[in-house]
């Protein structure tokens, strides 16, 4: 109980900060990275939450954070931009702002969206414009695609030094203000729509989706695009389950116009806790998660993204498997975050959780039917997991951040078992996902027609 009630005040914090960083007379909040609340990753705007909540011992991590985002900019100089060489933008009416590898392409050069689940030669009346992270790059670029990629492959002190004197010059010597638009996510907004301005002629476009994560660069699309186009429809899909506290998503004036939600707990949280307006929330089946899906949960530990203090994971680990983890250990498996495969940190890691389950394998287990998974860090798919009807653990490496508190979301359960650790449970089944059943769901759902 006290856990939800501290991440109320999270909820709360959030919301203050956005009040007090109002640019204008109007009360009309620009974009800024340091109202970017992602709490999965140290993010100027996580950093700032915690300084506002712990006080002065967290200045140094908050300042280190802006700083090291100010010095990214530095490899934002410019953006390619791949297309067609036969692209006309007034074939199109609506575009799909989305993030590509080259693994997205199939064998015929065909985007294929992994959050939308569409294939690009299906949908010849849609512009995709990607965010393309990958170095490598399709050898085909059909008519409909666009990959905008950011050039990270040099840093460019002088472009760095010469962009920071003009948004001195912009804040008027404000610190505050220079502070607020100094970013390297500010940056990549400004690449993006720099790029929409040049190339196309936002007053003919009726609809912008983007699978939505509150990030300041797609905010700063649906920013632009609706001063040119006023009746422009823009709309963002929240294609995972639910964060413990999602204040990424707190409603502000440059929010999308209609917001795709996959489960009534989340439609609860924003109306309740985010200030979401219910007529721009929309409850549709997820496309990411389907009946018919394979990815398996059972008999797994699953690692995140970053990893923090080490030795209490592994001392969590060690109580769990002793008295909580009543399955076969012969079977039991560390999964890797996909994109840390190649991380020191992770694999020292892995090998220090399978010794762990190797000194207790000669131990005898009470047999339970009911299959369990680990998770540890901040993460979604414990959500997805409870969803497929697995016991779930939940390993954190700060609860106040990482775990789900049933005060704030009253279909869970949850149990804490160690000072970092709770088992959660479901009340009501496909309350946070409603699994999709259909290929044509995207049509059905997902398009807006005006």
């Amino acid at each position: 109980m006290r856990i939800g009630l501290k991440q109320k005040q999270i909820i709360d914090i959030s919301k203050k900060i956005i009040t007090n960083d109002k640019f204008n007379e109007n009360k009309n909040d620009k974009v800024s990275a340091l109202t970017y609340f992602a709490l999965w990753g140290t993010t100027p705007g996580f950093e700032r939450i915690k300084f506002k909540l712990y006080g002065l011992k967290s200045f140094i991590r908050f300042s280190l954070s802006v700083l090291k985002d100010i010095i990214g900019i530095a490899y934002l100089e410019k953006i390619e931009i791949i297309k067609n060489k036969n692209f006309k933008a007034k074939n199109f009416k609506k575009i799909i702002l989305s993030r590509s590898m080259i693994s997205n392409f199939d064998k015929n050069d065909n985007y294929v969206d992994r959050y939308f689940l569409i294939n690009s030669k299906n949908e010849q009346n849609t512009l995709f414009l990607l965010l393309h992270s990958d170095k490598k790059k399709p050898k085909k670029i059909s008519n409909n695609l666009i990959l905008l990629s950011l050039d990270k492959k040099n840093i460019n002190l002088f472009f760095l030094i010469k962009y920071l004197l003009k948004k001195i010059k912009n804040s008027r010597f404000s610190i505050k203000e220079f502070l607020k638009q100094t970013s390297s996510f500010i940056r990549t907004g400004e690449l993006i729509n720099n790029f929409l301005n040049k190339e196309i002629e936002l007053k003919t476009i009726d609809f912008i989706l983007t699978p939505y994560e509150g990030q300041p660069y797609e905010n700063m699309v649906f920013n632009e695009a609706k001063k040119k186009n006023k009746r422009l429809i823009t709309a963002g899909y929240d294609h995972s389950a639910p964060h413990s506290i999602p204040v990424h998503l707190i409603h502000r004036n440059f929010s999308p116009d209609l917001l795709f939600l996959n489960g009534s707990s989340q439609i609860r949280f924003l109306s309740k806790f985010l200030k979401w307006p219910k007529k721009k929330l929309r409850l549709v089946p997820s496309l990411r998660y389907s009946n018919k899906m394979k990815q398996k949960f059972n008999d797994q530990v699953f690692l995140p993204y970053e990893i923090f203090n080490e030795k209490n994971i592994i001392k969590d680990f060690k109580k769990i498997i002793s008295n909580y983890y009543n399955n076969d250990l012969r079977y039991l498996k560390i999964k890797n975050h996909p994109l840390m495969t190649n991380s020191k940190k992770h694999k020292q890691l892995i090998l220090k959780l399978e010794s762990v389950i190797k000194s207790f394998k000669n131990n005898r287990i009470k047999k339970d039917k009911k299959k369990t998974a680990i998770f540890i860090g901040p993460t979604t798919a414990a959500i997805v997991a409870l969803e497929k009807n697995l016991r779930v653990i939940h390993i954190c490496f700060d609860p106040l951040f990482d775990s789900y508190s049933q005060r704030l979301w009253p279909n869970l359960k949850v149990s804490q078992i160690t000072k970092n650790s709770f088992i959660y449970k479901l009340n009501k089944r496909n309350s946070f996902i409603n699994f999709s059943n259909s290929k044509t769901c995207y049509k059905k759902y997902y398009e807006v027609k005006k």
